[in-house]
């Protein structure tokens, strides 16, 4: 079995199908709802001489939703950003098991930040935080935030199932 096959049979597994789908889907329509937003706006702003009210706070709250929605998506990938600075020390055969270990190590930040968000969050919803013009209420876009993190970190876990499965 190739590196590819064995990477096509990990990404029909139904819990990665699911996290693509859930991250995928929820990032598509946060970036659609974010373009619709803009030209709204500018075009009432230009046109009408009437800027949408709130559209500097929803674009913020689309924002961090984006950026979160397709954190899942990226970590299960591997597709973030990386700086290559490293990879001319280590040889070939170490990169499975360094790849194994920052997944790892990944895996568990992520869950720690997603419980800490999550508290973050139940204080929020206790003090009723809300944005200050449109007065939407950050708990539940906190919560969400700690979901995603918390699917990411699921998403590591799974890269760490992957370099294991493929060991050699």
């Amino acid at each position: 079995m190739s590196a590819s096959d064995s990477n096509d049979t990990f990404l029909k597994n139904p819990l990665v199908k699911q996290i693509q789908r859930v991250s995928g889907g929820v990032s598509s329509l946060t970036l659609f709802g974010l373009m619709v937003l803009t030209c709204v706006d500018v075009v009432g702003r230009y046109f009408f001489n009437a800027p949408l009210d709130g559209a500097t706070e929803l674009t913020q709250i689309m924002l961090g939703v984006l950026v979160f929605a397709t954190l899942p998506l990226v970590s299960l990938h591997e597709e973030h950003v990386s700086v290559d600075l490293m990879d001319l020390w280590f040889p070939q055969r170490w990169v499975r098991k360094r790849q194994l270990l920052l997944n790892a190590l990944m895996a568990v930040m992520m869950v720690v930040v997603a419980w800490r968000v999550w508290i973050i969050a139940d204080f929020m919803a206790d003090y009723g935080d809300a944005t200050e013009f449109l007065a939407i209420p950050y708990a539940p876009i906190t919560h969400f935030i700690a979901v995603m993190t918390g699917l990411a970190g699921i998403a590591f876990a799974c890269n760490v199932v992957r370099y294991w499965v493929r060991r050699a």
